[in-house]
């Protein structure tokens, strides 16, 4: 029953995570402020960054939410979603540049390699969460890091280093632009 469980939340987790990057993709360009200034306010490949990093935690956050209120207890959980996100970005930039610097922006390559890796980095994240012992001091230091993680995220969308990985391609400015 435990690992139909954690199946299930896996596969929802996918799709949520997967549909979740939608909605944040364009959060900013909404409702510009410093609170969605945390999701992508540019199409750099910098600030993509950030919409790989908070679609799967805000998934896991929501699904964990649900799965609580049921009474369901996974191990692991932020420790697993720190160790795949990490892994998804990696992962992402891995097969996205060599095909971005070849052919340039696709977007329906990079939504098929968005889903792939998703799917890739969520297996990691179950098996992860799959191990019958709770690592509770993985989940503590996961945690933190995921909050370090956020903050340095921030203060480079807000302080971009001037390379073409922050710069946005279309309109070509770097962080935030000057709203008139």
């Amino acid at each position: 029953m435990v690992i139909f469980l954690i199946k299930r939340f896996i596969t929802i987790n996918t799709f949520l995570t997967f549909a979740m990057g939608f909605l944040v993709h364009g959060l900013y360009q909404w409702i510009p402020s410093s609170i969605t200034s945390i999701f992508p306010v540019n199409e750099s490949l910098y600030e993509h960054v950030k919409l790989i990093f908070y679609s799967p935690i805000i998934s896991t956050f929501v699904l964990y939410l649900i799965y609580r209120y049921k009474g369901v207890k996974f191990n692991n959980l932020v420790y697993g979603l720190f160790i795949s996100t990490l892994f998804n970005i990696f992962l992402f930039y891995l097969v996205y540049l060599p095909i971005y610097y070849e052919f340039g922006a696709k977007l329906i390559v990079t939504l098929i390699i968005y889903f792939i890796t998703i799917c890739i980095s969520n297996y990691l994240y179950y098996l992860i969460i799959n191990v019958d012992d709770n690592r509770k001091i993985l989940n503590i230091i996961s945690f933190v890091l995921i909050i370090v993680c956020m903050v340095v995220l921030t203060y480079f969308t807000y302080h971009p280093i001037k390379t073409d990985f922050f710069r946005d391609p279309e309109e070509n400015y770097y962080g935030i632009k000057e709203r008139k």
